[in-house]
């Protein structure tokens, strides 16, 4: 299974991810619609970006509490919200650990990320033009991250010894 990968170092906060999420999604530009959100926090004069998305748990606490059985996994693996069976309850929007499932008024449905069900990767992935987020096979997931952080280690190490 692939799934969608963070890395900080490279977020520069633009919000094209949730620009492109929601044209993909809801075919306009509205963030507000968006299925990936990026919280924006200052600490000590430093700027962090985090995206929220669905990691597509292996249990979904949200499927696990859905009293209409609205969530369900996709030929692609994706857990994903049927919209015309779920009843707007916000079960799965309080169970979920990371926080990414929202209930739209507007639709009186939960909407999460889908992995982009109607192309071959998500989109937000696809045009994040730092990298950041990456649509990657599961078990490679953890080795690119290792590797990423060896570098980072290796040129404070280099720094630190000149």
């Amino acid at each position: 299974m692939k799934r969608i990968v963070f890395d900080q170092s490279k977020c520069v906060g633009c919000r094209v991810c949730e620009a492109i999420c929601s044209l993909s999604n809801e075919n306009e530009f509205n963030p507000e619609k968006a299925r990936i959100r990026v919280i924006r926090t200052f600490e000590a004069g430093i700027l962090y970006k985090n995206p929220v998305f669905c990691m597509q748990c292996e249990e979904p606490y949200c499927q696990a509490v859905c009293p209409a059985a609205a969530i369900s996994r996709d030929e692609r693996q994706a857990n994903i919200v049927d919209e015309k069976k779920c009843i707007g309850c916000k079960l799965c929007e309080i169970a979920c650990p990371a926080g990414a499932v929202t209930v739209r008024s507007d639709k009186h449905a939960a909407i999460k990320c889908n992995l982009c069900a109607k192309y071959d990767e998500p989109q937000c992935a696809k045009f994040c033009f730092g990298g950041a987020l990456r649509f990657m096979e599961e078990e490679r997931a953890g080795i690119a991250r290792a590797r990423e952080k060896s570098a980072i280690f290796l040129e404070l190490q280099k720094k630190t010894e000149a």
